[in-house]
C-alpha cells in the first residue's frame, strides 16, 4: 500500500463521459490534446454553418423568401449534424487511443461535406431562379 502523501494514495476524481474515460490506459497527453482539438474544430464549423444560416435569411441576399428559409433551416441542421459527427468521432477516437483499437473513419465528415454541397447547389439555383 502506498504511503498517504503518495499520489496513487489519493483517490482519483472521475472523469466524465464515463463511457469514454474508464475504459483501457490512459494515452499519451499530446495524442489526447489533438483529439480534443479535432473535436473544437467541429464546434467550429458547426458555428460558421449557424452564421451562414443568419447570413443567408437576410433580406439583403435577395434570395425568395422560401429559398431563405430553407437554405438557413438546412444550414442550421447541417450545423446540428457537424456537432453531433465531432462529438460521435471524439469518443471513438479517444476510446481507440485507450483500448489500442483503429481509429474511426471519416464517413461523418463526408456526410456533411456532401450536405454543405449539396445546400450550395441549392443556393446557386436559387440565385439562378430569381434572376
Amino acid at each position: 500500500m502506498a504511503p498517504p502523501d503518495h499520489p496513487e494514495a489519493t483517490p482519483r476524481p472521475r472523469r466524465r463521459p464515463h463511457r469514454v474515460y474508464d475504459v483501457g490506459q490512459n494515452p499519451e497527453p499530446r495524442d489526447s490534446l489533438a483529439n480534443e482539438r479535432t473535436f473544437l474544430a467541429w464546434v467550429r464549423t458547426s458555428l460558421a454553418l449557424v452564421a451562414g444560416a443568419v447570413a443567408v435569411s437576410s433580406p439583403a441576399l435577395e434570395f425568395p423568401l422560401t429559398a431563405r428559409l430553407l437554405l438557413s433551416l438546412g444550414l442550421v441542421l447541417v450545423a446540428a449534424v457537424a456537432l453531433g459527427v465531432g462529438w460521435h468521432r471524439w469518443t471513438r477516437t479517444e476510446v481507440a487511443m485507450r483500448t489500442g483499437g483503429p481509429p474511426p473513419g471519416f464517413t461523418g465528415g463526408m456526410v456533411v461535406l456532401g450536405a454543405v454541397g449539396l445546400l450550395m447547389a441549392g443556393a446557386l439555383a436559387a440565385t439562378l431562379i430569381g434572376h
